[in-house]
Parts: structure tokens; C-alpha cells; sequence
């Protein structure tokens, strides 16, 4: 069984709820990949979803910002509130949608452009064009991504020189660019070597607080490492969700037990 860190102290009792899903169900091509899933997320917390291979994690991920819409054939019912708004209602506007909800993909994918100017880009494409600001929204997104002192003095070199760790951490600078409440992470380790992980791991838990993460992982001993609350999806269906430490060493459901402890998955 994977090894729990300590109980967190910011952990019980939870803070405001910032994210809400209501009977949410994704289908494709008439399909149910999701099921009618009822979660609360709570803000400000690492929220972790784990499960086997083609139970939905990525798809419920997804939803979250209203990415599985560029799928074909893709059909959501249900609701996912965010601080209390329903982001699949008419009247929501997407590109401010996807600012404030960020994602970082399993595999680093940054721009073929200089360092400086993946971090800049989000910023830009929302009307920033002063310089001056533009470096110092630089310079913070890459300290916050724990990447500054390892490219503060080749910002104009291409982001596509930079380690695969490094570019990761590059792509969850450029999503925290433009100040999202919400980071979503779907696998975010899973192409990296060890130190690398270590790496990404330990900037989760320096985001922790100042945004909510909501991150997939097929990893165990990650989940129990650096979330709070864990979520565990099987064949579609939300099976338990609770405290980490409690879904990992006293789960209520066997189905839960049994995948944890490596039965099934």
C-alpha cells in the first residue's frame, strides 16, 4: 500500500468549495464515459483522481474546462459549477473560461518559441503589451514554476532546448501566466524521469493555497504523496472520494481497497 504523508493541518475540516459537479455525464458517440458523477472540490487543495486505464479520469478532467468539446461526437449533461457558476451555461464566454481554468498535458508540449515568449503569450493574447509588465509576468510565473534560477539568463533561447522536466515546468509557467484559479493536471509526471518528478511534485505542493489542483494520476504512491483529496473513478462512476489519507488506509469501499492495493488496474 502506498506510503500517506502525515494528515496536512489545512486539510479537515475543508475550505470553500470551489468546484461542483452535478449528475455530470460525457459520451462519446452515445457512449457514457462519465456517469452522472456528483463531486466537490474543495479551493485551495490538491485534489487528486485515480483509477484504471479507461475509467474516465481525463475525460472527467476535461470537462472541468469544457476541453472535451473540441472531441467529435461528444455529448455533456449535467452541470460543473465553479465558484458557483455553471460553466456549460450558454452565456459563458470560453476563452475566459480556459484563463481561468488552466491545463497542463501529460507531455510537455511548449511553443517553438524562445522561454520568454511561451510565458508571454497567454498574457499578450489578453491585451498586455507593455514590456516592463510583460518581464515581471515572466520572471514570476517561472519562480512560481520553480524554473527562474534555471533559465533567468537564457530567456531568449528556444523552449525547445530545455530539459523534458524543464519544459513542464515551462507549460505550467505559461498556464500560470495569466492567473487561473483553477490548474488542471493530467498526468503531469508521467513522461519524466524521477528527479523530474520529484520536481513537479514538490511545485505542487508549493501552488497548494494559492490555487486548487485538480490532477490525474495513475500513480499511487503520487497520489497519496502530494494530494489532500482523492477521488477514485471505475468504468465511468465515482466509486469514494475523501480525505487521501483515509481513502488509502481505511477505504469504505472494497472496490476501492482492492484497486489501491493492486488487485485490479
Amino acid at each position: 500500500m502506498p506510503q500517506v504523508a502525515s494528515p496536512r493541518p489545512n486539510v479537515t475540516p475543508p475550505v470553500r468549495e470551489k468546484i461542483r459537479t452535478e449528475k455530470l455525464t460525457v459520451s462519446y458517440d452515445g457512449k457514457d464515459a462519465i456517469k452522472s458523477i456528483d463531486l466537490s472540490i474543495p479551493e485551495g487543495m490538491v485534489t487528486a483522481i485515480i483509477g484504471p486505464s479507461g475509467c474516465g479520469k481525463s475525460t472527467f478532467l476535461r470537462a472541468l474546462n469544457r476541453m472535451n468539446e473540441l472531441i467529435p461526437g461528444t455529448r455533456t449533461t449535467g452541470k460543473v459549477l465553479i465558484d458557483g457558476v455553471d460553466i456549460y451555461d450558454p452565456d459563458v464566454d470560453l476563452p475566459t473560461l480556459r484563463k481561468n481554468v488552466g491545463m497542463v498535458w501529460q507531455r510537455p508540449n511548449p511553443f517553438p518559441k524562445t522561454i520568454w515568449e511561451n510565458v508571454a503569450y497567454g498574457p499578450k493574447c489578453l491585451g498586455v503589451k507593455s514590456k516592463a509588465v510583460l518581464d515581471d509576468i515572466v520572471e514570476k510565473s517561472l519562480k512560481e514554476a520553480a524554473l527562474w534560477d534555471e533559465v533567468k539568463n537564457r530567456l531568449h533561447s528556444s523552449a525547445l532546448a530545455l530539459s523534458g522536466g524543464q519544459q513542464q515546468r515551462l507549460c505550467i509557467a505559461r498556464a500560470l501566466a495569466v492567473e487561473p484559479s483553477v490548474l488542471l493536471m493530467d498526468e503531469p509526471a508521467a513522461s519524466l524521469d524521477p528527479i523530474s518528478t520529484t520536481k513537479i511534485e514538490d511545485l505542487m505542493a508549493e501552488l497548494r493555497g494559492k490555487y486548487t489542483l485538480v490532477i490525474v494520476t495513475h500513480n499511487m504512491q503520487q497520489a497519496a504523496r502530494v494530494s489532500d483529496y482523492t477521488a477514485f473513478l471505475l468504468m465511468g462512476e465515482l466509486v469514494e472520494f475523501d480525505v487521501t489519507e483515509r481513502i488509502f488506509t481505511r477505504p469504505r469501499r472494497k472496490e476501492t481497497e482492492d484497486y489501491i492495493t493492486g488487485r485490479f488496474g
